[in-house]
């Protein structure tokens, strides 16, 4: 277990950095944001613009997200599943959430998310597809500079330079995607191509070892960026695609907040596997040892505080623990092809699209 006033710090000095760019971000938002497209020969007031706002969806909501990403960050590490802590959350996530979609029911066309947008199949499908493929890639891109580190015996900033295959496969296969949906005018076989490629090249990068070279660490990150670049931006053409040119916002948003939300939630999870399997591998394999160096100390310093006479067992007990948190990222990836499959197959040729940040 992680001591819980160094995860209380964290979670608050994480929080708290937050604070002011979210508060900057609000002030430009209010006095510089118009809305593209519309020009309003009457301005609305105020008050008016404040009743279609969802206060009682956002409220309930938000608090909902934070209490499941508590739990996820607490159990099995600060506490245990069995705690009260880790289960209320889950309880009142529960609670919330169902709270959040019997006020988007109600509201209906006031509500947050209008049930009817989510009820088009293309946005269901391109909604999963982005939370399962971006929690693969948010897992990988956070997991694998700490195997170079720990494994290679690397800086953090030269990690970050071994991850470059990743990033620039994925790049250019965005550009190249981009080209092909332009000339085919189908985003779908490039979103069912992108879940096959993730999943392998995540399934190989799960084959590493201590003694694993360059070749096959740069190939197979080059091959899962691949896969992510032929299929990150494609939900966000899909919505455009199939919704009237009045809900393309909230589909989009739709889309981009489920990547995000997938991402967080399963970087939770991963550090979850992560920390429960490698204090389970360094009982199992180095029992005299007190695995608080080893978790403590972070994966660049392995060599400097674990002695010599450990270090070989210690490197393959972080090395099986690492490709066990690749296997969080294989099965999103996988799992991403309900979405491709059920997206619909049609033609954008000859319509204007706007990609997003992914």
């Amino acid at each position: 277990m992680l001591d819980m006033s160094v995860a209380s710090m964290l979670t608050q000095d994480s929080f708290l950095i937050n604070l002011p760019l979210g508060f900057i971000t609000v002030v430009f938002i209010v006095f510089f944001f118009k809305s593209p497209g519309k020009k309003n020969t009457t301005k609305t007031p105020w008050r008016e613009q404040v009743k279609k706002l969802d206060f009682e969806g956002s409220a309930v909501f938000l608090p909902g997200v934070v209490c499941l990403l508590l739990a996820l960050q607490w159990g099995g590490s600060v506490y245990p599943w069995s705690n009260w802590r880790p289960i209320l959350c889950l309880v009142l996530f529960a609670l919330l959430i169902a709270a959040f979609i019997a006020i988007q029911i109600r509201k209906q066309e006031r509500a947050t998310v209008p049930p009817r947008v989510l009820k088009q199949r293309t946005v269901c499908a391109a909604a999963w597809f982005s939370a399962c493929i971006g929690a693969s890639f948010f897992i990988m891109l956070y997991y694998l500079p700490i195997w170079f580190q720990a494994i290679k015996h690397v800086s953090a900033t030269k990690s970050g330079l071994m991850s470059l295959p990743l990033v620039l496969g994925l790049v250019v296969l965005s550009i190249v995607a981009g080209v092909g949906v332009t000339v085919t005018g189908y985003y779908t076989p490039f979103c069912i191509a992108s879940s096959i490629l993730a999943a392998i090249g995540a399934g190989l990068c799960s084959t590493f070892t201590v003694n694993t070279g360059h070749p096959k660490w740069i190939g197979y990150q080059l091959l899962f960026g691949v896969g992510l670049g032929l299929g990150l931006q494609q939900p966000l053409i899909a919505v455009q695609a199939v919704l009237p040119a009045a809900d393309v916002p909230i589909g989009t948003a739709i889309v981009m907040f489920s990547q995000t939300l997938g991402g967080a939630l399963f970087v939770s999870v991963a550090q979850n596997v992560f920390e429960n399997r490698l204090l389970q591998g360094l009982q199992a394999s180095v029992s005299d040892l007190d695995p608080a160096i080893v978790v403590n100390g972070g994966a660049t310093s392995l060599v400097k505080n674990v002695p010599p006479a450990d270090l070989a067992k210690v490197l393959v007990a972080y090395n099986n623990t690492l490709t066990q948190v690749f296997y969080v990222a294989i099965a999103m990836a996988a799992l991403s092809l309900i979405g491709s499959l059920l997206m619909e197959w049609k033609s954008v040729k000859g319509q204007k699209m706007e990609m997003g940040a992914a």
